[in-house]
């Protein structure tokens, strides 16, 4: 969350200027957060959560019903959002202390310690053994391709570590947003021949950030669009000043937006044929693309004419507002603020790992066998224990020594497994 810092000067009738600097303390203020942007990541992380628990557990006669299509449908714009919202977050924070990110100093690296993070937390989640000798003895491609898969977390660690060193090398916003926009270009309208490219003669540990090789999940091609985007609009429509305003100021401008990424691809659409070659229409389709993009859009549409709603009538104030939301959106903004904590979470609960088995892995909920009632207690049971987790997790960042111990605590335990088995 970002900071804001006042200098207080206190001063006598007599002070000099050394005993003023002696006595001028700083003050370290938190800045308000966006609301609608927390509601926004909520909604994702609840889309999240209960699509993979539908996904997993359903059986295949409920999957055949209609409602199942419009499901998957719907489901398909987790990720846009979730990766949009990693965008336009990263984006506010940034340009709000761009001296503290282009300096090189604390800020930027805590920010590559948590991609780093997220990149070792990825491929943890995908490793098939912790021993390091079965490891290092893998010799099967389909196996190490499985093992190297490019997902959500390795997207964003890398698709931000890159941002995150562009701002600390060109240190002008103008040029590092020009940048981002060159590259949101690459990923969007080249997408349909790079997914096309042979990549095997990369390292096999790059493969799967450029297209689908390796049967990777989430590619730089074409996902970083939406994340860059975010970062792109959070410089252009100006969110680098007090949150206090942003949703009064952007719902229309997010609306047009919406409005203007949903109709146009649809008419340009009638004027084909297009020069790209065949492609994954679903994946890779630049019109396809603009169309997730304004649906994502729309919905952070909505959400900031519902927090101005809410905020003209006074909802929100926090002496006499409703109480029903000053008990609910501390939560809501508390599972936004953890959603890769979330994401994490969830899928050891539900499917397990190397170092335990999960719901389904031990064989106490059964995969693909279960209709919507018993999909959707688990979806709870599973919810709820994402928010004890996420408060728990929160509340030990908090003690800065507790958490690093725990962090070390972690790798050395997984190293020490994986050195002895």
């Amino acid at each position: 969350m970002s900071r804001a810092v006042a200098d207080v000067s206190i001063t006598g009738p007599h002070s000099t200027v050394e005993e003023e600097a002696e006595v001028r303390p700083v003050v370290v203020a938190k800045a308000p957060r966006w609301l609608a942007l927390d509601v926004f990541r909520f909604f994702a992380v609840l889309m999240m959560v209960q699509g993979h628990v539908f996904t997993t557990l359903l059986d295949s006669t409920t999957k055949a019903q209609g409602w199942y299509a419009h499901h998957s449908a719907f489901h398909g714009f987790t990720a846009p959002m979730f990766l949009f919202g990693a965008g336009l977050a990263f984006g506010y924070t940034t340009f709000r202390k761009w001296d503290a990110h282009t300096a090189g100093g604390a800020a930027a690296l805590k920010r590559y310690k948590r991609y780093a993070w997220l990149l070792v937390l990825g491929y943890g989640l995908q490793l098939p053994t912790l021993s390091l000798r079965g490891l290092l003895s893998i010799d099967d491609p389909e196996a190490l391709s499985q093992l190297l898969q490019v997902n959500v977390l390795q997207h964003i660690g890398v698709s931000l570590a890159i941002v995150q060193l562009l701002v600390g090398l060109v240190k002008r916003q103008r040029v590092v947003i020009a940048i981002l926009a060159v590259l949101t270009a690459i990923c969007v309208f080249a997408a349909p021949w790079i997914w096309a490219i042979d990549v095997s003669g990369l390292p096999i540990v790059l493969q799967g950030y450029v297209n689908q090789a390796g049967h990777s999940w989430f590619p730089l091609v074409p996902w970083a669009g939406f994340t860059y985007s975010g970062i792109i609009l959070a410089w252009l429509l100006g969110l680098r000043g007090s949150t206090e305003s942003i949703s009064g100021r952007m719902a229309w401008p997010f609306l047009a937006l919406a409005l203007l990424f949903m109709i146009v691809p649809v008419v340009i659409d009638r004027f084909g044929p297009f020069p790209w070659p065949p492609h994954n229409f679903w994946k890779t389709n630049p019109l396809f693309f603009f169309w997730r993009f304004g649906n994502v859009l729309l919905v952070l549409s909505a959400l900031c004419f519902a927090e101005r709603y809410a905020a003209a009538r006074g909802w929100l104030d926090p002496d006499y507002g409703s109480r029903v939301l000053a008990a609910i959106l501390p939560w809501v903004k508390l599972l936004a603020a953890e959603s890769l904590v979330i994401y994490v979470a969830h899928l050891l609960v539900l499917h397990g790992s190397v170092l335990a088995p999960g719901l389904t892995s031990s064989g106490t909920v059964a995969s693909h066998e279960h209709g919507v009632l018993v999909a959707a207690l688990w979806t709870l049971a599973i919810m709820g224990a994402m928010v004890v987790i996420s408060k728990a997790w929160a509340e030990l960042r908090k003690q800065s020594k507790a958490f690093t111990v725990v962090q070390l605590t972690i790798v050395g335990v997984i190293v020490l497994l994986s050195l002895t088995r």
